[in-house]
């Protein structure tokens, strides 16, 4: 099943840094997740889904993971999110299930929104080091 990517893990560099290889486009397809939009959560800055009615978040889809790839996201989403399903549309329309992250209670919400270019200049070099020392101790 698929996953979607919201937030830093639409980012090419922070992917390849998690799985542990390089992500070719052939991979990735766009795709938008209605009834929520995405918000900067309080305690750092990362985005979170908030349910909103008229809401539509972009995003991406990680098409067809491995189990290796699994074991990577699952590990660096650990700590701050948790995982669940919900139904995403790709750029076509077509309705499928995928696997998202929504944030842990303890993580805070904002009304800021989360804006992945405004999150790249502000915050993404040193994300990508903390990544580093993240996937270091992951078990694949």
């Amino acid at each position: 099943m698929p996953f979607f990517f919201f937030g830093t893990l639409m980012d090419r560099d922070v992917l390849e840094i998690v799985l542990g290889r390089p992500v070719t486009k052939d991979e990735l397809a766009p795709a938008r997740l209605r009834g929520y939009r995405r918000v900067r959560t309080a305690a750092r800055p990362y985005p979170m889904l908030k349910p909103d009615p008229d809401g539509v978040v972009e995003g991406i889809l990680l098409m067809e993971p491995s189990s290796r790839d699994e074991a990577r996201i699952l590990h660096f989403e650990d700590e701050e999110y948790v995982e669940g399903r919900t139904t995403v549309h790709s750029a076509s329309g077509r309705a499928l299930e995928a696997r998202v992250f929504f944030a842990l209670a303890g993580m805070g919400e904002t009304e800021e929104p989360w804006a992945p270019d405004s999150w790249a200049s502000r915050h993404k070099r040193a994300f990508l080091r903390q990544c580093h020392q993240w996937m270091r101790d992951c078990p694949t």
